[in-house]
């Protein structure tokens, strides 16, 4: 590509990444929208380079400046970072654990250092924050239940059910956390991938992802901190928390090289992903299909068979 092509497409990268952003803030529940802002800035990455992509990243950042000095700080931790820490992984990984743990990492930086600066670097402050947050939601639903005709007493168990979920939530509030930076890097590496696949410049697929042996070990630690009394066992449910995730990412890697094998119809990846939103608890037996493929080796079968 010519030098003005490049140049074009640099431009009009960096502007779809701050569109996403600045959308982002704007329109309510565009978390997503934010979330998904690094693409573009990875595509660039993929086929500009680093060097390229950072200077677009400060370029748009400059631009956020003009709305809030928040906004700028916000896209280049939000968007600029992540999408500079997978593009810098990738060209050195041979499967896309590493690119997306990466920006999934510079992810949670960033949001911890957002937070961090609105409240004072204070945790506790944080921690009050998120559960007025939390509190406010759970009692927009427990109302919604009042004014849909729930009899009296049902909505008094909801409500003491609800407390306890509020605990729950704010207690597991950092690996709740790491696990949502870790599927939106997955669907930021995989969208960006998708892209640069179709442009001749593929980083590894998401098939690809394997997780080392060796992380067993870190759920098994997860799991004996959870048996130890305060402060072990809050930092060891976080942590189980967010290992859950990575073997829930290992468990679709292994559902997908076997619905391959067996040439199982599309129309069952369809169910599954409808039995995930009806029912969370599945999210377990897929992370348990991941775990158990150290042992079991679906996949080095599947590569035998073939």
């Amino acid at each position: 590509m010519a030098a003005g092509g490049r140049v074009v497409e640099a431009v009009a990268l960096g502007g779809a990444a701050l569109v996403l952003f600045v959308a982002g803030l704007l329109l309510p529940a565009g978390g997503l929208l934010t979330g998904m802002s690094p693409i573009p800035l990875l595509v660039l990455a993929g086929r500009g380079g680093l060097p390229l992509t950072a200077a677009v990243g400060a370029g748009a950042a400059l631009m956020a400046f003009v709305l809030e000095a928040r906004a700028a700080a916000g896209f280049l931790l939000q968007a600029a970072a992540p999408a500079l820490a997978m593009g810098a992984a990738a060209r050195r990984a041979n499967t896309p654990v590493p690119p997306v743990l990466a920006g999934a990492g510079a992810g949670l930086v960033g949001v911890a250092l957002l937070v961090g600066s609105r409240v004072g670097f204070r945790p506790g402050a944080a921690v009050a924050a998120f559960g007025a947050h939390v509190d406010g939601v759970l009692n927009d639903l427990i109302a919604g239940a009042g004014r849909m005709g729930l009899p009296g007493e049902q909505v008094r168990d909801l409500s003491a059910w609800m407390g306890g979920l509020r605990d729950a939530v704010v207690a597991l509030l950092p690996g709740l956390l790491a696990t949502a930076e870790l599927l939106m890097a997955v669907l930021v590496y995989g969208i960006a991938g998708a892209i640069l696949r179709r442009r001749g410049t593929p980083p590894p697929p998401l098939a690809a992802w394997r997780l080392a042996d060796g992380w067993v070990w870190t759920f098994i630690g997860a799991g004996i901190l959870t048996l130890l009394p305060s402060p072990a066992r809050p930092l060891g449910l976080n942590l189980f928390v967010a290992v859950i995730g990575l073997y829930f990412l290992e468990g679709v890697a292994v559902a997908a090289e076997l619905a391959h094998r067996f040439r199982l119809p599309p129309g069952l990846w369809a169910f599954g992903l409808l039995l995930l939103l009806l029912q969370p608890l599945t999210a377990f037996v897929v992370a348990a299909l991941g775990l158990f493929d150290i042992w079991c080796g679906f996949r080095r079968r599947e590569r035998t068979a073939r």
